[in-house]
């Protein structure tokens, strides 16, 4: 097996950034109403660690025209966040860049593994102040289940660095126990975060490979899953 860069895979909300659910709720609502479909108890939804797919596709559960009125959906959808979202509704959180800029070096590969859509996860980013570059991204565009996400970065790597991936040189950080799940299932390393919804002590309960409070100190917190 060839030895590549290790592929650094953030998690975009809870993780870098928290979208005010003052904001991102109301907008669901407006085209659940709009479109009139029927699904009143949105609101009572957890969202944490989902793919977009899946939810969006989760609401339209009493309709029998699922896949057209899911494409309208989306395209309502991406089009209102990207001219609605303000940098008020987004909280970016503390030491983002410091952990960017620590793994834009050579010996990494930094990516982006999120639920959300491409265009989702461009608007969230811009809005949040967020512009350093990502090499690829695994999406939750065309998948209900999260833990089909780390084979698309798998695939990617294979095709672009013409290597067999080695899963273990993979680094997936995320802030639910959906991430650390997802990791686990392609046998990936994985950092949780309690900087989204999860204390230490819930995320502790799937075994990450380490848990930390923010992303400060990168070197630090990588060094102890290269080394644990």
């Amino acid at each position: 097996m060839s030895l590549h860069p290790w592929i650094i895979l953030f998690d975009i909300d809870g993780t870098l950034l928290t979208v005010d659910r003052t904001f991102n709720r109301p907008l669901l609502r407006s085209i659940i109403d709009e479109l009139h479909i029927d699904y009143p108890d949105m609101e009572k939804d957890p969202f944490s660690g989902r793919t977009d797919y899946d939810i969006i596709s989760s609401f339209l559960v009493h309709h029998d025209n699922q896949e057209e009125l899911y494409q309208e959906f989306k395209a309502i959808y991406l089009e209102r966040l990207s001219e609605e979202i303000q940098e008020h509704h987004v909280l970016r959180h503390d030491y983002v860049d410091e952990a960017l800029e620590y793994f834009s070096g050579p010996t990494f590969i930094r990516g982006l593994l999120t639920g959300n859509y491409p265009d989702a996860a461009v608007t969230k980013l811009r809005a949040a102040n967020i512009h350093q570059e990502f090499s690829f991204g695994a999406f939750g565009e065309f998948h209900s289940d999260r833990n089909m996400l780390p084979q698309l970065a798998l695939e990617h790597i294979q095709d672009s660095l013409a290597v067999n991936p080695d899963p273990q040189r993979f680094l997936i950080i995320g802030d639910t126990p959906r991430d650390v799940i997802c990791a686990k299932s392609a046998r990936m390393k994985c950092v949780a975060i309690t900087t989204g919804k999860f204390s230490r002590e819930e995320l502790a309960e799937y075994e990450p490979d380490l848990i930390i409070d923010s992303l400060a100190h990168p070197a630090d917190w990588f060094q102890k899953i290269t080394t644990g």
